[in-house]
């Protein structure tokens, strides 16, 4: 009787690999959610809206955006973590969510490592240090000198707490020395609006969400914080050639899943991901957003993460400005 139990639990096991290996062969079998966690005309939505058509057409079905905002992504990226393993339910991040805020909310309703299944780092975009048209400084030397004449008066927009540019920001001032207090907003089109207004006189964002504002005439960039200037800005300095070496800040973004989904979807899911980024409508536009496309591997965007973790943790812990609740 044993005997004849245990050939049919083994049996039962047999069916259960063999039944779940036919349904990842099938998959998908629908629509696919991909999450953008910031804001409508932001870097990560615009690019989440890019890449969906084509993603699913490579995938075989649908990919569908949806904006789950708030809390400096952290809404979004919980969302996605806390969602069934079955690869139905993915996102986009960067490295507020994904990597660095840990270190600024107090109890983060997820752990950025253990509840996260990485897929690949897929893009990365420089930050411009952009003023608005009618801001008197045209150079990024002038700007400084009249923050150093009027400390505690000029003012620098983010995305939000712990956002690329809210670093951005606070390298700047570190190493300007210069006294600029941090606003931060809810998402880019906010901030961009408060530059406008002139309630910011200065605002660390990627080219993406601005180029329209720029092309309009209606903001100007000072400064690329990168060592190498851009092609789509050739003519706009970079920090290190204005005296502010160590300034350098950029934007990454990357694809994720829930921690446990199965290696053989995220494998579909990457290969899809690369087929899209190889669509030279789908490159040349990325590129021509500022965005430089590039693929990595689940580890290497896990070790990526590590990094930035390691390089930003200590840097927050000491300033208790950047905490938040």
């Amino acid at each position: 009787m044993n005997a004849l139990k245990r050939v049919l639990q083994v049996g039962c096991a047999a069916l259960l690999v063999a039944a779940t290996g036919v349904a990842a062969q099938a998959w998908p079998t629908k629509p696919i959610k991909l999450v953008a966690p910031f804001p409508p005309g932001s870097s990560i939505d615009i690019i989440a809206r890019l890449i969906a058509q084509p993603m699913g057409d490579a995938l075989g079905q649908p990919v569908v955006v949806e904006n789950k905002v708030g809390a400096g992504g952290n809404i979004g990226v919980d969302s996605v973590v806390k969602s069934p393993k079955d690869g139905y339910t993915i996102g986009i991040g960067a490295r507020g969510p994904l990597a660095i805020n840990g270190y600024l909310v107090n109890n983060l309703s997820y752990d950025p490592v253990k509840d996260v299944a990485p897929i690949a780092l897929f893009g990365s975009s420089a930050i411009v240090l952009w003023v608005s048209a009618e801001s008197p400084a045209r150079t990024m030397q002038e700007f400084v000198a009249l923050a150093k004449a009027q400390p505690g008066k000029f003012n620098y927009a983010s995305d939000g707490i712990g956002s690329t540019n809210h670093l951005g920001g606070e390298a700047l001032r570190s190493v300007a020395k210069v006294d600029l207090v941090h606003v931060p907003y809810k998402g880019t089109q906010e901030a961009l609006v408060a530059l406008l207004a002139g309630d910011v006189q200065i605002f660390p964002a990627g080219l993406p969400p601005l180029l329209g504002q720029w092309k309009a005439g209606k903001i100007r960039p000072l400064a690329v914080a990168m060592t190498a200037r851009i092609p789509q800005m050739p003519d706009v300095p970079t920090v290190t050639e204005v005296g502010l070496a160590g300034a350098e800040m950029y934007a990454w973004f990357a694809m994720f899943a829930p921690a446990g989904t199965p290696p053989d979807l995220i494998t579909k899911i990457r290969d899809a991901l690369g087929v899209t980024l190889a669509k030279p409508e789908v490159k040349d536009r990325l590129i021509s957003l500022g965005i430089t496309p590039q693929l990595s591997t689940p580890a290497e965007l896990a070790k990526l993460v590590q990094d930035e973790q390691a390089r930003w943790g200590p840097v927050i812990k000491a300033t208790s400005a950047m905490k938040t609740n």
